[in-house]
């Protein structure tokens, strides 16, 4: 037996690792593992990797890991990330000009709507209830996508865009997990 053998025997290990699940096929953006019926499930969204660095991080807390614990994971940083879109047009509100800031408020107004919806599309899914939780969800789209609107009425930059593409792809991706239940 000579050192290919050995190369062999290794990679043999490793294979036999992987597929028992005792080493991660994916890693999560912000540095954890992302456990592989995550990772496989959030592959059949639209923005996997969104999926994987935002419901990774929370599959510690499910027993079971299936379409609909992925779905609460999601939902459920869908939701602190539009908590988050409200903090930072407080924060950037602050220093704006007076155009900006009354966009900004007409901004927060449809972020707390998203809540608001997130909320009823979580309440849906205890059911099971795919239909109205595709509705709510669709509709939390159409509420933080109406920010872009008074910016770009007034011709002015808007500073939520790229929380807003973000909060998108998050809502994608749970409209395409809620399909799933």
């Amino acid at each position: 037996m000579g050192p290919a053998h050995g190369h062999l025997v290794l990679l043999l290990a490793a294979v036999a690792l992987l597929s028992a699940g005792f080493l991660p096929h994916a890693v999560a953006k912000k540095g954890g593992s992302v456990p592989p019926a995550v990772a496989d499930i959030c592959s059949r969204t639209p923005f996997p990797d969104t999926c994987k660095s935002t419901a990774g991080r929370h599959a510690s807390k499910y027993p079971v890991i299936d379409a609909v614990a992925v779905l609460n994971m999601q939902v459920d940083a869908f939701s602190k990330r539009t908590a988050q879109a409200r903090k930072r047009v407080t924060t950037v509100s602050r220093g704006a000009q007076p155009q900006q800031t009354q966009a900004l408020s007409f901004c927060d107004t449809m972020y707390m709507n998203t809540q608001d919806t997130i909320g009823a599309a979580q309440r849906a899914i205890t059911f099971k209830d795919k239909a109205t939780a595709n509705i709510m969800l669709q509709l939390a789209v159409q509420d933080f996508e109406s920010c872009d609107r008074p910016f770009k009425q007034s011709g002015i930059m808007n500073p939520m865009e790229k929380i807003d593409v973000e909060l998108n792809q998050m809502a994608q991706n749970c409209m395409t997990l809620a399909s799933m239940i």
